[in-house]
């Protein structure tokens, strides 16, 4: 509830009353926008729907800024060539007051991050991470920045969850704890005059609702289109400045109200399908020259499918996949090896295919964006056992780390606890031995200890064949034109226990 109080003045020999309010009413408007890793997705809108919604918003006559919430440096056919400097050659045509670092920002490393962040004609904040190698925060980002409009001064920070050094393998940063770090700079904002605190996190962090309820911040922005995946949905709040978007394709335009002698302030959300707008002509046409230049690069026919096929994210991370047995199985033909094993989370086109289509160069870079390379371990059985338990330690979370392979077929409870949820390993229609010692074709990535692939690092690499050694994506490329007309189907390489109903 508002309070404003009013001096009455009354002046002799004058009929009227001299009104003189003792508080201001104030209004601020944020457009929020994040997770639009393709420059180009049909069915949920494009920057240049999003530039045309900020057009909008910025004709008003009432202050108003643009934050984006980041998480869209990758992944994206496009990015796995520039790293995502088109992404932020977009956003510098479209203006944003500041840009939340969110944990795809780091899918090329620190140096990348800080290499975009000097592109970017715009802020990009990070309040909680710093680089061993400076003792400070990533180069080229800031932990806070106050945005000044009219009579308004506006506090930005952001926070990243400690999982994106396990998740992509960072080897350098440092997060630091997320709800002492967002304190600190809370007091800093205040103390330089923010009227209006907002933060932006991409994970979820319980202490957030606090800060909303003791008003230590106004609005908290989240991003997340796949939440609903999860098992894991317990993302409400009962405050209203806790704007959580679980949509694709999905912009928020909050409205701040209050009054300058009053701390408490009235929040309303309006949620905005990109798809619904008109695209901005100027941005369209930058969109579509990226787009006409990939296209040409990408175009080659490499095979026509016999049957349907399926990357959606909840079919590439909770059960055997067709396409991800064709890139284990491509992997493990190419290097000569006994077993094959490939992450859920690296194939991230998120399509349905239907018999008969004919799938393109830009396809498969699309399916596999990371520009990862293939790596041959000696390991021994006991380690592939406890790298497979890895994969299928989150299947509930829906998590990248779900293991494809070839060469392998197993039964897994998933009632049973994390780390002994694989009741049978076969090796090649034999039982697997733990002493033994089997070759594998895997990514750099999970060789390097990453979604949790710890079990990894204790093999030995061994060279690969070629004097260079080849992106993923370009093996199965070769393997599937070889081929020709190929088939995507399931063949009972992971069998979950009838008890649970899961042999779909």
């Amino acid at each position: 509830m508002f309070r404003c109080y009013s001096i009455v003045i009354a002046l002799i020999g004058i009929s009227s009353l001299l009104i003189a309010s003792a508080c201001q009413s104030k209004q601020l408007t944020v457009l929020y926008a994040a997770e639009l890793p393709l420059i180009i997705n049909p069915p949920h809108g494009s920057y240049a729907n999003l530039a045309t919604l900020v057009e909008q918003t910025r004709s008003t006559q009432q202050p108003s800024l643009f934050l984006f919430g980041g998480g869209s440096l990758a992944p994206s056919m496009l990015s796995s060539f520039d790293r995502g400097a088109h992404i932020i050659d977009i956003l510098n045509t479209i203006e944003p007051d500041a840009m939340g670092v969110a944990k795809r920002e780091f899918s090329y490393f620190e140096d990348e991050l800080s290499l975009r962040a000097y592109e970017a004609a715009f802020p990009m904040v990070l309040s909680n991470a710093i680089d061993p190698l400076t003792g400070a925060n990533i180069d080229g980002a800031v932990r806070r920045i106050i945005i000044e409009k009219p009579d308004i001064k506006v506090g930005v920070i952001a926070l990243i969850h400690d999982s994106v050094i396990e998740e992509y393998l960072l080897q350098r940063l440092q997060i630091t704890d997320p709800r002492k770090a967002v304190l600190e700079q809370i007091g800093l904002l205040k103390a330089e005059g923010a009227d209006v605190v907002v933060l932006m996190i991409s994970d979820k962090h319980d202490f957030v609702h606090e800060l909303l309820r003791q008003g230590s911040v106004d609005v908290v922005l989240r991003t997340d289109p796949h939440h609903t995946l999860s098992s894991d949905n317990q993302h409400s709040s009962d405050h209203p400045g806790y704007i959580f978007i679980t949509s694709p394709g999905t912009s928020a335009v909050i409205t701040i109200n209050w009054q300058d002698s009053d701390t408490e302030k009235q929040v309303g959300v309006d949620t905005i399908t990109l798809n619904q707008l008109r695209p901005d002509k100027v941005v369209d046409a930058q969109i579509n020259a990226y787009n006409d230049r990939i296209s040409a690069l990408l175009g080659e026919e490499i095979a026509t499918l016999a049957t349907s096929m399926n990357t959606q994210r909840y079919d590439v991370r909770t059960s055997e996949n067709g396409f991800g047995n064709l890139v284990s199985d491509a992997l493990r033909s190419a290097s000569h090896t006994d077993v094959a094993l490939i992450n859920g989370g690296a194939i991230r086109g998120e399509r349905t295919y239907s018999p008969g289509y004919v799938l393109t160069r830009e396809d498969i870079s699309t399916e596999l964006p990371f520009r990862s390379r293939i790596t041959v371990l000696r390991l021994a059985g006991r380690h592939i056992k406890a790298a497979l338990e890895n994969g299928l330690s989150q299947v509930e979370q829906v998590a990248g780390r779900f293991p494809h392979v070839s060469g392998i077929s197993m039964n897994v409870d998933l009632n049973a606890p994390v780390g002994e949820r694989i009741k049978r390993i076969m090796v090649n229609g034999q039982p697997l031995e733990e002493a033994r010692i089997y070759s594998m074709a895997t990514s750099d990535f999970l060789a390097g200890g990453g979604d949790g692939y710890d079990a990894l690092t204790l093999g030995t690499e061994v060279p690969f064949s070629q004097q260079v050694t080849p992106l993923i994506a370009d093996i199965v490329i070769s393997v599937l034109r070889r081929q020709q007309t190929i088939s995507a189907r399931k063949s009972g390489r992971i069998n979950y226990m009838p008890s649970i109903g899961r042999n779909d």
